[in-house]
């Protein structure tokens, strides 16, 4: 079979890229290398959906601004859980007052929902803080439950998926393009190039030298109250490749601090240490009430892939087009880049087709008896995230947010690897956590 587009990669943006091709009708495939969807780049971050990144002139800006609203419909489709919060970018003297209200004017002046926040008591409850400017606008999103909901919904709608396949090279050709991976060959008539981490190789591969360099993200997960916004202090010299982290409330009912911005050995290093941690809790652990009766819950790390622009880059060649460089908050402007890599794809030759909707995405039956009590999860639900598709632990409780409670898994992991066993007719021993030498049971 020759399919119109194979995408290379299944994170946040090549699901939504799928999503605008298979919206017009066209036949797609999604290859990628690891053994679920969105365990790139997409897999390991805060799951915030940005107003503000410097420079507002920035390509990964604008794509924020217009991805942000989008995805207010997008969850309600997909039943997706997210929730709408204001972020403090704060201060914790009164002495730096004056940062506030150049911060305060210069977002005003570029158009950005903002406001003085001086007394603030409804936040005070949860932070301390002097003073603060207020922005609206700003999303926390179940990240997990958004790849996997997009992930069913093209599945149902016809795109085949080919995962724990690495692309070990692209060629193209007169008429098309063929994609070699490690499960065989595809054919199509064009590519999307959307691998994350590993995009440039294959830009490489066909001509575009760009130099993708991993930079690491360290966050620390806590549990023992809900916040009602974000807060980021604030510094009127900020990272060119940060934001600077914050403290940011999740859908799961905690409270995350992070990410930082640290070197990576290299592009699978998501490494963690007793000084990571240290240093989120001296930065942010000032600014929250009573930080010293939380309990430390996770660390874990991710890696966001870094242009040597500092900016995402869209190029293409013959029939490919190639997204390198999607650093943060690529994620939040992610609908409006794939519907720009479609717009690139028509320049290429792709016949324009008007989008239409895809049907409405089966919900989950929920019933039995409930296995995960931080989440509700039923067995029913797990039985049928076996069916969609899932093959690892994490891939079952990823889907429904299982884990992401204080006990981290350790009450439900057993029970959920035995219904898996049980409906992929297999012992528990041949399940993995994540696929490769994560074996949970010898």
């Amino acid at each position: 079979m020759v399919f119109d587009v194979v995408v290379i990669g299944s994170g946040v943006v090549g699901l939504f890229v799928s999503f605008e091709l298979a919206r017009r009708g066209f036949s797609v495939a999604v290859v990628d290398r690891y053994p679920e969807p969105g365990w790139g780049v997409s897999r390991r971050h805060a799951g915030v959906l940005h107003v503000i990144q410097l420079p507002f002139s920035s390509y990964k800006s604008r794509l924020a601004r217009r991805g942000n609203p989008k995805y207010v419909e997008i969850c309600r489709r997909l039943g997706v859980e997210y929730k709408e919060v204001p972020a403090l970018l704060a201060v914790d003297g009164w002495w730096k007052l004056p940062v506030v209200l150049a911060a305060f004017l210069y977002l005003r002046l570029h158009g950005i929902d903002a406001s003085l926040c001086l007394r603030c008591r409804e936040h005070r409850r949860d932070f301390k803080f002097a003073a603060a400017v207020l922005v609206r606008g700003y999303k926390v999103v179940d990240s997990f439950g958004l790849v996997y909901r997009l992930y069913d919904a093209l599945r149902e709608a016809g795109v085949q998926f080919f995962l724990g396949c690495r692309v070990d090279h692209v060629e193209e050709e007169a008429g098309g393009v063929v994609v070699r991976t490690s499960c065989g060959e595809l054919s199509a008539r064009y590519v999307v190039n959307a691998g994350g981490l590993y995009a440039d190789e294959i830009a490489k591969e066909l001509g575009v030298n760009v130099d993708i360099t991993p930079g690491k993200g360290v966050m620390a997960v806590f549990h023992g109250r809900e916040v009602r916004a974000i807060l980021a202090p604030l510094t009127l010299r900020p990272h060119p490749r940060t934001k600077g982290g914050a403290i940011i409330p999740t859908v799961y009912g905690t409270v995350l601090f992070g990410p930082n911005l640290t070197d990576a050995r290299d592009k699978e290093d998501v490494s963690t240490s007793k000084e990571d941690f240290e240093l989120l809790a001296k930065k942010f652990g000032k600014y929250l009430r009573d930080f010293e009766h939380l309990t430390p819950v996770k660390i874990f790390a991710g890696n966001r892939p870094l242009s040597p622009t500092g900016d995402v880059v869209v190029k293409t060649t013959g029939r490919t087009v190639h997204v390198l460089g999607t650093e943060s908050p690529t994620f939040t402007g992610a609908p409006a880049l794939a519907e720009d890599v479609v717009k690139a794809l028509e320049d290429l030759g792709l016949p324009k087709r008007r989008p239409g909707e895809l049907p409405p995405l089966k919900p989950y039956a929920k019933c039995g008896r409930v296995v995960c009590f931080c989440r509700g999860v039923t067995e029913c639900e797990i039985r049928e995230a076996v069916g969609r598709g899932s093959r690892t632990l994490d891939g079952v409780m990823a889907r429904f947010g299982m884990g992401m409670g204080p006990c981290q898994g350790s009450r439900c992991m057993a029970e959920i690897l035995k219904i898996m066993s049980e409906e992929l007719g297999v012992e528990p021993r041949e399940i993995t956590k994540f696929g490769g030498g994560s074996w949970l049971v010898l």
